[in-house]
């Protein structure tokens, strides 16, 4: 019976797109990454959990012997990615678009147990490694390019916008993470109306 089962799943992995697989792959690495940290997170793992060869890894990763970086860098990539869309939308509500970059951020996507750890993996590795501090650069620049944007659809008020652009990525930062520790002491539903609040406290409505 385990070969009956086993088979069909080989089938559908090898009809998947690359783009599909390699999203497979990226998440299977952030997995292992958040349980076993960067020293455990090794080709060889990522291969046995994935159930793929290592001359598979090779083909969807540019390179497989900096694979974390590699993760890192497509993880800040697919957060402005989404991002941006929200500050595509052009929403009439100018503060709707800082709303939905706070759900955006609070959501099921980019506020689980993988993701916390996977970001706590890559901070110590920021710290200590020219490579990953270069990425960590580039992504803070552009999300505050991104922030200064939506900012900017504000009306005027008493706080300057680059104070404002600031204080919404440190709540942003600060309440995704005591949200990410323990959602009961501190739900979802509660860290938005915080967010959101702080939002209009720095720009009151007119």
């Amino acid at each position: 019976m385990a070969s009956t089962i086993e088979e069909p799943k080989r089938r559908r992995a090898r009809r998947q797109t690359p783009a599909l697989r390699r999203q497979d792959l990226l998440a299977v690495t952030i997995s292992c990454l958040a349980q076993l940290g960067p020293r455990g997170t090794t080709g060889r793992e990522i291969c046995r959990r994935a159930g793929v060869s290592h001359g598979l890894l090779r083909h969807y990763f540019s390179n497989p012997d900096n694979l974390l970086l590699e993760t890192y860098q497509e993880l800040c990539d697919s957060f402005i990615a989404r991002f941006a869309e929200e500050l595509a939308a052009g929403y009439a509500d100018p503060w709707k678009t800082i709303d939905r970059l706070f759900e955006v951020h609070f959501s099921d996507e980019w506020s689980n147990p993988d993701i916390l750890g996977a970001w706590i993996a890559f901070w110590a590795l920021v710290r200590n490694n020219p490579d990953f501090a270069a990425v960590s650069v580039d992504y803070n620049a552009r999300l505050q390019t991104l922030l200064a944007q939506a900012v900017a659809r504000l009306p005027e008020g008493p706080v300057p916008p680059r104070d404002i652009a600031a204080l919404v990525s440190a709540t942003m930062d600060g309440l995704w993470l005591d949200y990410s520790l323990s959602s009961e002491r501190l739900p979802r539903a509660r860290a938005l109306e915080l967010a959101k609040t702080m939002l209009r406290r720095l720009a009151p409505p007119g």
